[in-house]
């Protein structure tokens, strides 16, 4: 029999040759996708696997984290310790949560201490929409982007406008947020403020958020502008436990600034110079004054600096992207104990360049490299290319890439586990997918088949007791997506994910569920009313038992959500959502019991 992958590689190609006669469709018309190619394009024309998650699709379920949203992408699956505020992973096509890439507005988020994005810490607020791109993209980004590219496209000013939600709920469920943009000139504005906070069924189980959002872009002559972005999220979480001991006042808490001068310079050939300068600050506190060893605190500071230059050019058939970024990471650690880090550095050199050919409007190729470099562990060459076909309302593609994850600086330097001459982690990926318009161009079908393999997995030896490159992996797998439209203004989205995901020795990777799915819907009802319903299914996997750290067989768990709006008046209306609508009892990790049922009722106002 052949191999799923293969199977699925079939089915595409034969949807994809039975629309070649129909029209692009509708439901992709307004959607444009930056994070691909490094260009706006639009997503119906991108030859890679895709997902949009806009503003308004969170909004219509009353999502406040991110990482709620994102469980919604195919290829993509989200644990979480517990309720809000646990440490939550992020696998995308059965990769390490540290090997996607977490970008806001073209600035990485990713640690540079032991690498990946804590997905806890950001907030629906704020945010315009949600790019995730899979596969290899080191091409364009460098280190990180090994399983994909998520990117947080903060809000745009459209005009003069307010709003604001106020909320309660179970749980001691309490969450604001409020919004105002204006436009005068040649300035725009936008600015943000939310809060949650509620509390879990244990013990010791209290989590809030804080974040806000500054933007401020002025347009200068000749089409070009200027722009200043700040954005801080703070977060607290206590801990009820830690395997079988519990732990009545522990604690951590988190900062995140992100501060960018984005400016983009129209240039007279007709090309495209865009140079943003960003920082980074990031902040995590750990405390525990009922330790046996006395009262343990922890501190962490890890700062990024940024500057990244890219010039968008075309010539003809060709369009150019080149450019190049510095970055000077820093981190800081400490306890109690003693000093672990003193403000180790590390500086990351990379130059690009990327052409994207379209020949003859049913062919279109891209090719892609970039370079990347660093003490003390060297440099890499990271290349991309995709070929794609594409007629009417069907369009199919095949891509290669190589990627990588350079070791952090605690992996490098920590005290006695550290081990300076790490190598980065290495990927090579294959892909194929196609997608058709069905339903005279109401709906989109896409099926990918991907295959990765990778070397020089960075793992704890416990025989040396420090960090080297040992570890294999290889993930193989399937994606299915289907989005179609409900009457005028409804939406239908529908994912499917089949996974093969294992070691060097062939055991399964840990938390990697074989299959996986989403179903969400929203539209409107009647009189006014707009519903939403939000489904997601994730299978069974094998974890860690936190008490004896054997390996287990967790089980698979669906859950539910289900909105409500009811306009009241213009400008005014009641909200009101159930999550986990079916009191479902599971675990997204073993031993964190996730959240019972909850009822949250609210108002939104909104001024123009």
């Amino acid at each position: 029999m052949p191999h799923p992958v293969v199977r699925l590689l079939a089915a595409a190609i034969a949807v994809s040759g039975a629309a070649l006669a129909q029209q692009p469709p509708p439901v992709f018309h307004d959607q444009v996708v930056v994070t691909a190619t490094g260009d706006e394009q639009p997503l119906a024309d991108v030859a890679a696997a895709c997902t949009i998650i806009s503003a308004d699709q969170m909004r219509s379920l009353g999502i406040t984290s991110l990482a709620d949203a994102l469980s919604w992408a195919p290829g993509v699956v989200v644990l979480r310790s517990g309720g809000e505020g646990g440490v939550t992973s992020l696998f995308t096509r059965g990769t390490s949560s540290t090997q996607t890439l977490v970008m806001w507005d073209g600035v990485r988020l990713n640690s540079p201490f032991f690498g990946g994005y804590d997905w806890s810490l950001p907030l629906a607020a704020g945010t315009d929409r949600v790019e995730i791109v899979r596969g290899p993209f080191s091409a364009l980004y460098g280190g990180d982007a090994i399983g994909g590219v998520v990117q947080i496209i903060p809000a745009r000013a459209a005009g003069d406008a307010a709003s604001a939600v106020i909320e309660g709920g179970g749980g001691s469920w309490r969450r604001a947020d409020v919004r105002a943009s204006a436009v005068a000139g040649r300035w725009s504005m936008v600015f943000v403020a939310a809060s949650r906070d509620g509390s879990g069924p244990l013990v010791n189980d209290d989590f809030s958020s804080r974040t806000g959002l500054a933007s401020v872009t002025a347009t200068l002559e000749g089409g070009s502008r200027i722009g200043l972005l700040l954005h801080r999220t703070t977060e607290f979480t206590e801990i009820p436990f830690s395997g079988a001991l519990a732990t009545p006042h522990r604690s951590t808490s988190a900062a995140e600034t992100v501060a960018a001068l984005p400016l983009h310079l129209r240039l007279s050939a007709g090309g495209e110079l865009e140079v943003t300068l960003s920082r980074v600050e990031r902040d995590l506190r750990y405390r525990d004054p009922d330790d046996p060893s006395g009262f343990v605190r922890s501190d962490t500071v890890a700062d990024s600096d940024g500057a990244r230059a890219v010039l968008h050019e075309r010539l003809g058939d060709h369009l150019l992207v080149a450019g190049g970024e510095w970055r000077g990471d820093r981190v800081s650690d400490g306890s109690n104990f003693g000093v672990n880090l003193a403000g180790r550095r590390q500086t990351t050199r990379a130059l690009f360049v990327q052409d994207s050919w379209t020949a003859g409007g049913a062919l279109a190729v891209v090719a892609g490299v970039r370079w990347d470099g660093a003490s003390p562990w060297g440099s890499e060459l990271s290349p991309r290319a995709s070929v794609r076909w594409e007629r009417g309302g069907a369009r199919a593609w095949v891509s290669y890439g190589e990627a990588f994850r350079a070791p952090g600086l605690g992996e490098l330097y920590y005290p006695y586990s550290g081990n300076p001459h790490l190598a980065p982690e290495r990927s090579r990926s294959a892909e194929a997918g196609a997608s058709a318009a069905l339903g005279g161009g109401r709906s989109v079908l896409q099926l990918v088949a991907f295959a990765n393999r990778q070397r020089d997995l960075i793992d704890f030896d416990f025989a040396s007791f420090r960090y080297v490159n040992v570890a294999r992996a290889r993930e193989d797998g399937g994606e299915a997506s289907w989005i179609a439209m409900l009457g005028a203004r409804g939406r239908l989205t529908t994912a499917l994910t089949w996974l093969d995901a294992r070691d060097g020795s062939g055991a399964p990777l840990l938390r990697r569920p074989a299959w996986s799915g989403s179903l969400t819907a929203a539209g409107p009802l009647a009189s006014g009313v707009e519903g939403a319903a939000s489904v997601v299914w994730v299978g069974r996997r094998t974890d860690l038992d936190p008490v004896t750290f054997a390996r287990v067989a967790q089980a698979g768990f669906v859950t539910a959500d289900l909105a409500v709006t009811v306009p009241l008046r213009p400008g005014l209306a009641a909200r009101a959502r159930v999550e986990n609508a079916a009191d479902r009892s599971y675990e997204e990790v073993r031993g964190y019991p996730a959240p019972g049922r909850r009822l949250i009722i609210g108002l939104e106002a909104s001024l123009r």
